[in-house]
């Protein structure tokens, strides 16, 4: 039987990544010259575009630096060398896996818990604790580039409700993360609904071991969630290091435009860096598609087409393709670490 679902999982992937690349070719060839994007691109200052690869490399270690941090003030600790080995490792699924965006947080809390003997509970509060710190501030970089363009522009009325719509929708979903990361009650609710699909399907399954192993974990992931609020102080760092994390992502996006010698408004950034960011947690990952609704967004923000798909395509050599070399490598070294050490 899992022999028949794993083609046909390939071949849905498979399609998707055709219909996004489809889709970003249309796009390219129905509204942009080709030839303005190839003179563009043929004057990028490559001393300045190195930059964006170390500033990739700096964001994935100081978001390392944020799970090691709150894994700490768990009295949970890891090497630096670990922290950033399964981060970039949690980049690779982020990147691959079609998810609603929480692929890296999965595989981060699987892998350290496979690596180790620590406590799978306090190890999903950590990354969780980064997640909620993560869409905090893509809330508020959205919020602030909206805010700084309608002071500043006047823009289409339609692309100002979308924009809204995705600010509106990321912040009911930061604040349903958070709520039922404090509330025990909320995440035993979810979990008896998942028992009871699960037993839709599978009439023979006695789910009494599976609950009862659940219901252990999440007494000791809310035990841990309650530790991290205790002590606000003790949050100040992992905060820090998410706000510099964050700030070494979209400096990529700032480094390209100047590369391509272009000074972009800082709003125009914030929005379309968040906005592809929030489409990318959506689980729409792969290749076409965040091209796309970048390209479109800094054109309908008064960017030049030609120098939007420009950006977009430079923007994802480093934010994809640099980040599925290294993380690919990483996932590698990975899997030879846990063999050895079983």
């Amino acid at each position: 039987m899992d022999t028949d679902r794993r083609p046909l999982g390939q071949k849905v992937i498979f399609a998707v990544l055709i219909l996004g690349f489809v889709a970003f070719v249309v796009y390219f060839v129905l509204f942009i010259n080709p030839s303005q994007v190839a003179d563009i691109l043929s004057k990028t200052n490559l001393t300045y575009y190195v930059w964006a690869f170390a500033a990739y490399s700096l964001y994935a270690f100081f978001s390392s630096l944020v799970w090691r941090s709150l894994l700490s003030n768990l009295q949970v600790e890891i090497s630096m060398r670990k922290a950033l080995l399964f981060t970039w490792v949690g980049l690779f699924f982020d990147a691959t896996v079609p998810q609603v965006g929480w692929s890296a947080e999965v595989s981060k809390t699987y892998l350290l818990t496979k690596d180790s003997s620590l406590e799978a509970g306090k190890i999903g509060a950590s990354v969780v604790g980064q997640k909620i710190f993560n869409m905090t501030i893509t809330v508020v970089a959205m919020a602030l580039g909206l805010g700084f363009a309608l002071a500043d522009y006047s823009l289409p009325e339609l692309v100002t409700f979308l924009i809204s719509l995705v600010l509106g929708l990321s912040i009911v979903t930061l604040i349903l993360v958070y709520y039922v990361s404090i509330k025990p009650s909320a995440t035993k609710t979810l979990l008896n609904w998942a028992i009871r699909v699960l037993v839709f399907f599978r009439k023979k399954w006695s789910p009494e071991g599976f609950k009862q192993k659940a219901m252990g974990l999440l007494d000791t992931f809310h035990t841990s969630m309650r530790d991290l609020r205790a002590n606000s102080k003790r949050l100040i760092k992992p905060i820090a290091y998410s706000v510099t994390s964050f700030v070494f992502e979209i400096s990529v996006m700032f480094i390209t435009f100047a590369a391509l010698g272009y000074a972009v408004p800082v709003d125009k950034v914030l929005i379309v860096f968040t906005l592809t960011g929030v489409v990318q947690t959506a689980g729409v990952t792969f290749f076409g598609f965040p091209e796309l609704i970048m390209s479109v967004s800094f054109t309908a923000l008064g960017i030049p087409a030609a120098l939007s798909v420009s950006v977009a395509l430079l923007v994802r050599v480093v934010s994809l393709w640099f980040r599925l070399a290294v993380s690919y490598a990483a996932l590698q070294w990975t899997g030879i670490r846990i063999l050895r050490n079983k």
